[in-house]
């Protein structure tokens, strides 16, 4: 178990409180559940902050109660992309805050990433951090990448610290407030930032029990003296891949680079051996890991499976099917997509009855469809159909969502072909997304009653 979240375990204790009676006897969920959970949540972020201004992944956030503010903070020399959120658990009366770092995306950011001589790492005010890394190298002491030190001191000087030196902001709430947890994310070069303002955040007297980090395909921040007086106390889970080289680039091109923290690798595909540091790829894996271990709790009886029938008083039952194309085997070689699409389905719609395992798909005519949906009960049937085809030219693929809304009746409400672009197994919960939110805004337009908000939590019951 990773454990790196172990803070946050009082949240799932909360969670099991806040069951039904005939809940209260299960156990906790685990810790590594816990993990996932909020490294998929990392994930996401870490993959909208590289378009903030209209990325599904950050509308997807907010559907589920958060708070998003893009930021791009420059001191006149550096420029700063990063954004800032906040989520409040209502049942578990914790605020959640997650502060995410774009990774490259620009030759400024190159800059950054190629300035790879190191300088000292010290001090308890950002006036004696600056001092001590402009004094000449010390010999065996701490020390920190320069571009990465010169990036976090303009996110300090800019977004964290005010005019006399004081924490600001969610970084000042978070200080204050024992119900408030602090969640430091980013890819590539976000997640060297989101590690190395970890560190720094601790030196200014951020309590280290509500700090926690999680990175993507992150290099090293600091030499091995470093890591050994600073290195343990930060909580900081670094995901990386069997395949990508960026983790370990400074430590072979430059030496006297160390890597520290809780780490998870995860076994990448050789199909997908080109696209090895994208993280479209990385918040692919998380989802599947997150599935996993959701299953796994499920099996321990400490999770209830999300039932194939809802019924809410009041409001039209809907037949759900759904289908995938045997041919989405060559491009989602990672993650259950029908099960990902039929989950969100589930969320979005109050009444609902799963009808796909109802019939063979030999089985599957307009007529058997709808006698089947009219003997359930439903009062609307959706067909959904997933499939994904390769352009005539180039290895990409297009992953497509094909709607159609019935009333009970049979006649055609709607029907739409929604389509995004993938890398061969890449990107695919990304374009899956984007396909539903569509799909989702098409569905309200006929269904007012499909929900668009949802509570926070940890685990669906």
């Amino acid at each position: 178990m990773y454990k790196i979240f172990s803070l946050l375990m009082s949240l799932v204790c909360a969670v099991m409180l806040a069951l039904p009676a005939s809940a209260a006897t299960r156990q906790p969920v685990s810790e590594t559940y816990v993990d996932k959970y909020f490294t998929t949540v990392a994930a996401a972020s870490c993959l909208g902050v590289y378009l903030p201004e209209n990325s599904t992944e950050f509308n997807y956030l907010r559907s589920y109660g958060w708070h998003i503010e893009p930021k791009k903070m420059s001191d006149g020399k550096v420029e700063t992309n990063f954004a800032i959120a906040y989520n409040y658990f209502p049942a578990l009366e914790k605020k959640i805050f997650l502060v995410t770092f774009r990774g490259s995306a620009g030759k400024k950011d190159w800059a950054i990433n190629l300035k790879t001589n190191r300088v000292n790492f010290g001090g308890s005010t950002l006036a004696q951090m600056q001092e001590i890394a402009a004094e000449p190298l010390h010999k065996d002491k701490p020390a920190v990448h320069a571009g990465f030190n010169t990036y976090v001191n303009t996110v300090l000087s800019t977004s964290v610290l005010d005019g006399q030196g004081r924490l600001q902001g969610v970084f000042k709430e978070v200080a204050e407030n024992p119900n408030a947890v602090l969640l430091l994310s980013g890819h590539s070069l976000g997640g060297a930032a989101a590690a190395l303002l970890g560190e720094r955040l601790l030196c200014l007297g951020l309590p280290a029990e509500r700090l926690c980090v999680v990175t993507f395909g992150a290099p090293a921040i600091g030499n091995e003296q470093f890591v050994q007086q600073y290195g343990e106390r930060l909580k900081l889970l670094r995901i990386t891949n069997t395949a990508d080289p960026i983790p370990g680039s400074l430590q072979t091109f430059f030496g006297s680079y160390k890597q520290f923290g809780q780490h998870i690798k995860y076994s990448l595909s050789p199909k997908i051996s080109s696209i090895q540091h994208a993280m479209a790829m990385y918040f692919d894996y998380s989802v599947s890991e997150l599935y996993k271990e959701y299953d796994r709790q499920i099996a321990l009886d400490r999770i209830y499976p999300v039932s194939d029938s809802k019924i809410t008083e009041g409001v039209p039952v809907v037949a759900l099917w759904i289908q995938e194309s045997d041919k989405l085997s060559q491009v989602a070689t990672i993650t259950d997509l029908k099960r990902f699409v039929a989950d969100e389905y589930k969320k979005m719609l109050p009444s609902y009855v799963v009808m796909h395992k109802a019939l063979d798909k030999e089985a599957y005519t307009q007529e058997n469809i709808m006698q089947q949906s009219r003997f359930s009960g439903a009062d609307y049937i959706l067909l959904c159909g997933i499939d994904g085809y390769r352009q005539k030219q180039g290895d990409d693929w297009y992953l497509t969502l094909e709607q159609a809304l019935f009333d009970r009746e049979g006649r055609m409400l709607n029907i739409s072909s929604l389509g995004r672009k993938v890398a061969p197994a890449v990107g695919n919960i990304q374009a899956a997304g984007e396909n539903l939110m569509a799909a989702r805004k098409e569905l309200q337009q006929h269904l007012p009653f499909v929900l668009t908000q949802f509570e926070p939590q940890l685990v669906q019951e």
